[in-house]
């Protein structure tokens, strides 16, 4: 199903279907956090018996399984049972096509909240965490659980696009390698399989050292990867790497705070060290493709949640500049992402 609404419909019935959407994220993290994609993958479930097993009102669930047959979530069969679609498949835990953390994330009630406070983000240009007196990420620092949640959907989203990264960018040479912000690791190891000569460290907060081990040891890369502790504000570590690498961080901040990240990369670097920003590259003119589609959906989110930004060249070559970095090269990859290479200046 395509999340367009048709252009043969007239303007005010289009605009009301596209105000009317929040249902389509709000069904898919009901979905998510009632475990029904991984009930349903035992095999077609009547709509009683999946109510029992996920713990809900048979007549609700089966009024949110409509839903997600439009979404193409789940398909009902000429039986009346209800079974999962290679869409659907998408949402079980632990899987490698898995997107169930990230349903959970955007459809939480704190994303919820912070969409909710768009207006006051365009009139005033700061964040929600900022206008509530608050930093992005104090969240995940109180709350564990959040904090896991969070670092999945990374994982999810990483995954997905890793693969991308070495085959779009020419690694020869590093043999250390540092990824900044890395979280639980889920980009090192697409990087170190295709270099086996290679060795890398995450660098994060000390709450993900043990997803980021969980991470190296189930990619069997423990004897090649480390995990180091600190805050890229203080510090990165450590220090005289081949590259840094920093995967969808720097879109997190505003420019005051990027640029400080950046120099902490800089004061790290050898001589012959080179940073690798992997990031969305923000085209000078908008237009109406899928890659347009998502960096205008990720910029307005950074807006809201972060205080963050999508960037054009320009604008990354400026910050780069600020921080004692020459912009060398921009390399896009499949993945709608670019690897935007730079050197000490």
């Amino acid at each position: 199903m395509s999340d367009e609404v048709s252009a043969d419909i007239p303007p005010p019935f289009r605009l009301s279907a596209m105000i009317s959407s929040l249902w389509v994220p709000q069904a898919i993290y009901a979905a998510a956090a009632l475990g029904i994609a991984d009930v349903l993958a035992a095999g077609p479930t009547r709509s009683d018996e999946l109510a029992a097993s996920v713990g809900a009102h048979p007549g609700a669930l089966r009024r949110l399984l409509r839903a997600l047959t439009i979404l193409e979530i789940v398909a009902e069969r000429d039986d009346g049972r209800h079974e999962l679609t290679p869409l659907g498949s998408c949402l079980r835990k632990d899987t490698r096509d898995s997107v169930r953390s990230w349903a959970m994330l955007w459809g939480s009630e704190r994303t919820l909240h912070s969409w909710s406070r768009i207006v006051d983000c365009v009139r005033t240009g700061e964040s929600v965490p900022a206008l509530e007196g608050g930093d992005s990420f104090d969240h995940f620092v109180a709350n564990p659980e959040a904090a896991a949640e969070f670092n999945q959907s990374m994982v999810e989203h990483t995954k997905k696009l890793a693969g991308a990264i070495p085959l779009a960018y020419d690694f020869s040479g590093i043999r250390t390698i540092v990824d900044v912000g890395g979280g639980w690791g889920a980009l090192l190891p697409a990087i170190l399989a295709r270099y086996p000569e290679m060795r890398g460290t995450v660098f994060d907060l000390p709450h993900c050292r043990d997803g980021a081990n969980r991470t190296f040891a189930k990619t069997r890369l423990s004897g090649r990867c480390e995990f180091v502790a600190g805050s890229f504000f203080e510090a990165v570590q450590p220090p005289g790497a081949d590259a840094y690498i920093l995967k969808n961080v720097i879109h997190d901040w505003n420019d005051e705070r990027s640029v400080a990240i950046l120099r902490n990369c800089r004061a790290a670097m050898a001589p012959g060290s080179r940073l690798l920003l992997v990031e969305a590259v923000v085209p000078e003119r908008t237009g109406s493709s899928d890659f347009d589609r998502m960096i205008v959906s990720a910029d307005v989110n950074m807006l809201i949640v972060t205080g963050g930004l999508e960037r054009t060249e320009a604008e990354f070559r400026r910050l780069l500049e600020s921080a004692g970095l020459r912009l060398a090269s921009v390399v896009p990859t499949v993945a709608m992402l670019s690897v935007i290479e730079a050197w000490p200046v």
